[in-house]
């Protein structure tokens, strides 16, 4: 149960693995400010095993551990890195010391599970045949491998995709600790097979790919109504779903089209009627690829986004008798300016009104919209060639030098903060704060954007352990 964190950096294994009932017994850190974040969020005992440089150690001044963990150097993999030398690289080779001390150790005091990660490039750079060689290396040193590429935003709000892969020591049993979460967030989960239009899918798999035009039964999306009986209407258990589709005729009554999203159990269902005119509601509708504004169209087809800044006649006085209004709708035109009376701005609550900046991209529309809770790319603003710069309500994967900010109210952009950055990676306030006290802003950046995912760890541990001591 015990284990070696190399690498440590802030201790992101060390923090996932504990929490998944490991106990790490020493860690191994070049980086002295890293080493003062590791020391004041974990605080070792002074019992524990450590070395600051992985290149000076041999196999015997390292202590038995049930397992390795090291998220070696991405710098010759990453696709931001300059050289893309892979693991020819000076840093990222570093992966070789992790094997050079394996195979040194006798068959009996090698650790039993080798738990290593890198960015996903790891699996494409030059040509793959990198990923081949890590996978041959620790099949030398004894180990048959498993591997699984995980976004974190699957448990945390941060687009952060790293490959995990895992050694395990050859005894002469077969263990498999991954998939963990979804296996793969692209492939829905088929219930009832047969063709397009007829096959059922689990509603936490992901549709099939929507199109404009897809005729016949091309035109299903392949999203089921399930628990509605359409001929008695009423909800109830019923054996076979129905097909809601781009332009669904049939009916759940004679006032209400079966083109709805439904919520909550059978004494609080809702939908959204899609055949009347625009009116404000909670949820979007949808939108068309050929876009066009104005909200009053047909068939409420096409969505508008209000941007909530209101003409304020005498904001000053608000207790001002007035002929007329003092607020204007949002969209209108301003008062008309006089030398007596003010005029003002009324910037609604973003909590409750829908505020969203352009943000330049490199797309046919030209911008991004970007509202409160989106992050923002901040790295070269002024780029004819970047796409993707907004991530909807998810922040980009975190870098050292932390190149996004996020919108606030009233269509501002702010970097985001060291603490953010901490949360991000499923470190507490707590370890946020021991480690600021002992760092800057800056190397708490660093440290953010180069470790990895707490919450990813514990679940990877919570499988690890479930392998090797609850099924021994």
């Amino acid at each position: 149960m015990t284990f070696i964190d190399f690498f440590a950096g802030l201790g992101g294994f060390t923090a996932g693995l504990t929490q998944a009932g490991f106990k790490c017994i020493g860690f191994c850190e070049k980086d002295k400010y890293a080493i003062k974040s590791y020391r004041a969020i974990h605080a070792p005992d002074e019992k524990e095993w450590f070395s600051d440089d992985i290149t000076k150690l041999k196999a015997s001044d390292i202590p038995y551990a049930d397992g390795w963990t090291a998220g070696f150097p991405c710098q010759d993999i990453s696709i931001s890195g300059k050289h893309q030398s892979g693991l020819d690289g000076a840093r990222s080779g570093l992966f070789f010391e992790i094997i050079r001390l394996i195979k040194s150790k006798a068959s009996e005091d090698k650790p039993r599970w080798v738990l290593l990660e890198n960015v996903k490039n790891l699996l494409s750079i030059n040509g793959g045949r990198d990923f081949t060689e890590v996978l041959y290396q620790l099949s030398e040193a004894g180990y048959d491998c498993e591997w699984q590429l995980i976004n974190s935003k699957s448990y945390i709000p941060q687009n952060r995709e790293r490959v995990f892969i895992i050694g395990h020591l050859r005894d002469g049993r077969s263990r498999k600790v991954f998939p963990i979460g979804a296996a793969n967030e692209k492939t829905p989960i088929e219930l009832i097979g047969g063709s397009q239009g007829s096959r059922v899918y689990d509603p936490c798999g992901t549709s099939v790919t929507l199109t404009s035009a897809g005729g016949g039964a091309g035109a299903k999306t392949g999203l089921y109504l399930v628990g509605f009986n359409r001929n008695e209407g009423i909800t109830k258990e019923i054996s076979c779903a129905y097909t809601l589709t781009a332009s669904d005729s049939r009916r759940i009554n004679r006032n209400q089209t079966q083109n709805a999203v439904f919520y909550g159990d059978e004494e609080n269902m809702c939908f959204i009627d899609l055949s009347k005119e625009a009116q404000l509601t909670e949820i979007a509708r949808c939108l068309k690829a050929r876009y066009n504004s104005g909200i009053s169209n047909h068939k409420a087809d096409n969505s508008g986004v209000f941007v909530c800044a209101r003409a304020v006649l005498t904001p000053d006085r608000e207790n001002k008798r007035q002929n007329g209004r003092r607020f204007k709708d949002c969209g209108e035109p301003s008062f008309t300016l006089t030398c007596q009376d003010r005029m003002g701005v009324f910037l609604c609550d973003p909590e409750n009104c829908s505020i969203y900046l352009k943000i330049r991209e490199a797309t046919k529309k030209g911008y991004a919209e970007a509202c409160p809770g989106d992050s923002v790319s901040l790295s070269f603003p002024g780029s004819d060639s970047r796409r993707g710069r907004v991530g909807k309500g998810t922040a980009q994967t975190l870098t050292t030098s932390c190149d996004q900010g996020t919108v606030t109210g009233f269509g501002r952009i702010r970097k985001l903060t060291p603490l953010e950055c901490f949360r991000l990676q499923g470190f507490t306030d707590e370890m946020f704060f021991k480690a600021r006290a002992v760092n800057s802003d800056n190397q708490l950046y660093k440290q953010a954007g180069n470790g990895v995912t707490i919450p990813v760890i514990y679940e990877i541990g919570k499988n690890l352990w479930r392998v090797y001591y609850d099924s021994e």
